[in-house]
């Protein structure tokens, strides 16, 4: 809502919503040590909302890690990275393996 009136938009986007932010270290340094660009990809982000369409289905989300010129190795950290997030996202919705 902050932003929409920042921009001169009244259009409400969610009912609600929350960014959550964060990093593992052993992953993080992973990540690093295969390529320092990699940095870059820190912190991870997984996102909850539900729209103000459809206030009553809760939406989780990430933002997946990659790099196209990424080295295999960098390719494999970030991976490793990917599958952590995705554990907790279908953890959040009742989803595990």
């Amino acid at each position: 809502e902050r932003t929409g009136k920042d921009v001169g938009s009244a259009r409400q986007l969610y009912s609600n919503a929350e960014a959550f932010s964060f990093c593992s270290a052993a992953l993080s340094r992973k990540t690093m040590e295969a390529d320092p660009a990699n940095m870059s990809q820190c912190p991870y982000s997984i996102v909850v909302y539900a729209t103000a369409q459809v206030p009553d289905q809760v939406v989780v989300s990430y933002r997946r890690p990659w790099r196209p010129d990424g080295s295999p190795a960098s390719k494999a950290a970030l991976k490793e990275v990917e599958v952590l997030l995705d554990s907790i996202a279908r953890e959040a919705v009742g989803k595990t393996p």
